[in-house]
């Protein structure tokens, strides 16, 4: 027991750590893609490819902490702002950092309820699938907690029905029933995949 909560700690403080340093990053990517734009637009290309170098270096370090789609479509629209920078053409540059700002705005965005809900349907599932029906039913009743404040946000069939499985997953766990609650959890994940799909 000892050795699980140690491993457990060890995973947190890791994970915590981790969203510190992409917390503490993405903002400075931002800022300096901020900058890199304002003295692109001022015709100022080594001052665009200055800000740009900076915006990259923070860019690639959230994106080692935690890896993002936007995160890398930043990273590639910065190294094009400075090729371009270096060559002397603030415009494509500021049109490049206009792009890698886009990306890393969204990528500095919170996880929605939905997809946090997603998360911990999944690791419900893996609990379940491994005879686990108490971690099961912990990570069940996190999905549900998520996907009710998703309801209340935009009321959706498809959470709805995720909400009635999860439910479902959970009175399987409190009767040590790891099967059905798999069965339920990965039924609720169907419906939040839908839901995560149709918002797209």
């Amino acid at each position: 027991m000892k050795k699980i909560l140690i491993a457990l700690s060890s995973a947190l403080l890791l994970t915590g750590t981790l969203a510190f340093a992409e917390s503490v990053h993405n903002p400075q990517a931002v800022e300096h893609t901020k900058q890199a734009i304002i003295h692109g637009e001022a015709g100022h290309a080594a001052l665009l490819v200055e800000h740009a170098k900076a915006g990259l270096t923070h860019a690639q370090a959230s994106q080692q902490a935690e890896p993002s789609v936007h995160t890398e479509q930043a990273i590639s629209h910065l190294n094009a702002a400075i090729e371009a920078g270096e060559k002397g053409h603030a415009d494509t540059g500021t049109t490049h950092a206009k792009e890698a700002l886009k990306h890393l705005e969204a990528a500095g965005k919170p996880p929605s309820h939905v997809a946090q809900a997603e998360e911990h349907a999944k690791a419900a599932i893996t609990q379940g699938e491994a005879g686990n029906a108490s971690a099961l039913l912990e990570h069940a009743q996190v999905a549900l907690t998520h996907a009710q404040a998703a309801e209340k946000e935009s009321p959706s069939v498809h959470v709805q029905e995720a909400i009635n499985h999860l439910n479902a997953a959970i009175e399987s766990g409190k009767n040590n029933n790891a099967k059905d609650g798999t069965i339920h959890a990965k039924k609720a994940l169907e419906h939040l995949e839908m839901t995560a799909n149709s918002k797209q």
